[in-house]
């Protein structure tokens, strides 16, 4: 079927109309004209398969990553960087409009990032076997079909050479991946490099590593920590099973984001890119006004609210995962900062806890792509921070939120970070105002 495609999707994909249904194709941009296939028929909509681009669009080009199509991460690498920027920004201010009735003009200058390409610093990869060898790679979006990915350009070089070293050594000692019914085997390889550290976390089943392996692969250049971690779950996403234990090496790598020094375990959140999250961070830590009491809500390792601690006489960060909280407890003592202290709490119960200490003066919130629940609005709404500065890596989840809180809040200003290239997410700071 020929089709011309005239939008684009929230994930990347090209929109079309056929007999006035919607249809979606991944590799197409607006403008273009495409022969596809249905694979997909909806009541509503349509997914179709791209057999071959017949107009082009001047904003095309060719996807540098040999694997892109067996991948299917990079979503929009076949568009021009320029092109993918606007792509970004039209989608924000769509769904800011759309779910939040918030118009255009409250976004501000979009903020790229100076790495296309080699700027993630941690991998999450399933493992598999090819001829008898550990593999890694990623399932195919939406499916539970495994594709090898030999490697990723948009991993952090060193990243890469430390994943390919330490297949190596797995391969040598003959490690098997998972075996569901056995309960053993590597299941995934977890990897964090920053700052020439590298820390490594192997989920596997019921496994005991040789001694003689661990000493390997401590050899390889920057390795700084190695942890297991044993899943074998059937059910579920995550990634780690049982709390890593360390197998050598320190139990977290440094690595600072201005004046603040941030101790990370395995399983500490940190974003990706890191020079942009320290832009982005340090962005959302400016509109902080000086204060009584600051607020960070789902603060992970407290990297906000350390940053933030000069601007408030008492900084309280709520995190859910215990983990995190101490984590962020001892990134606190580690730089000596005083007023600071995190809970381990739902957003809502510690905005709470925290209200009844003394008046909110500002809220800063990094909610997850589901952004805050009904139970955190509320809660909002009725202890009424002076200021709301509201992190977002989803415009849509954004603009449902901010639907709600403009109720007693008036939405300043919204600045878009680009921190992933060559896929179509956008995160935001928005500032928000009690409205008096």
């Amino acid at each position: 079927m020929k089709l011309k495609f005239v939008k684009i999707g929230i994930n990347g994909e090209g929109i079309g109309f056929h007999n006035r249904m919607p249809v979606f194709c991944d590799g197409v941009l607006p403008g273009e004209t495409a022969e596809v296939e249905i694979i997909d028929q909806k009541k509503t909509y349509a997914k179709a398969k791209l057999l071959k681009i017949i107009a082009h669009s001047p904003d095309r080009r060719k996807p540098f990553c040999r694997y892109y199509d067996e991948c299917g991460a990079c979503a929009l690498m076949h568009a021009k960087s320029e092109y993918q920027t606007a792509c970004k920004k039209e989608l924000l201010e769509e769904a800011l409009f759309k779910y939040g009735n918030v118009k255009r003009h409250f976004v501000r200058r979009f903020h790229e990032s100076e790495l296309t390409s080699g700027y993630r610093n941690q991998c999450k990869l399933p493992v598999s076997e090819n001829n008898g060898k550990l593999v890694t790679g990623m399932y195919k979006p939406g499916t539970n079909h495994f594709t090898e990915i030999p490697s990723c350009l948009m991993h952090d070089p060193a990243l890469e050479k430390a994943r390919r070293q330490i297949l190596d050594v797995l391969n040598r000692y003959h490690m098997k991946a998972y075996d569901a019914k056995a309960e053993k085997g590597i299941r995934y390889l977890i990897l964090r490099h920053l700052n020439k550290q590298t820390q490594c976390t192997l989920i596997t089943g019921k496994d005991r590593i040789p001694q003689s392996c661990i000493n390997d692969l401590m050899k390889i250049e920057n390795m700084t920590s190695l942890f297991q971690s044993v899943n074998t779950e059937t059910k579920g996403t995550a990634f780690f099973g049982s709390t890593p234990s360390l197998l050598a090496g320190k139990e977290t790598i440094e690595v600072s984001l201005k004046d603040i020094k941030l101790f990370l375990s395995p399983e500490s959140f940190f974003q990706l890119n890191f020079t942009q999250a320290e832009k982005m961070y340090e962005t959302a830590v400016s509109k902080v006004d000086p204060c009584g009491l600051l607020v960070e809500a789902y603060c992970g390792v407290g990297a906000m609210s350390l940053m933030a601690s000069k601007k408030a006489e008492q900084v309280i960060g709520i995190e859910y995962i215990q983990d995190a909280v101490d984590n962020a407890k001892e990134n606190a003592r580690q730089n000596g900062i005083r007023n600071c202290d995190f809970i381990a709490a739902d957003a809502a119960d510690g905005l709470y806890k925290a209200a009844r200490l003394r008046a909110v003066d500002c809220l800063l919130a990094d909610p997850p792509r589901s952004g805050m629940d009904e139970n955190m609005l509320d809660a909002i709404l009725k202890v009424l921070p002076k200021k709301i500065i509201y992190i977002s890596c989803n415009p849509a989840t954004l603009a449902k939120n901010l639907k709600v809180l403009k109720q007693n809040y008036l939405v300043e200003t919204i600045i878009p970070f680009d921190l992933f290239p060559n896929t179509p997410h956008v995160e935001t700071i928005t500032v928000l105002t009690k409205n008096s």
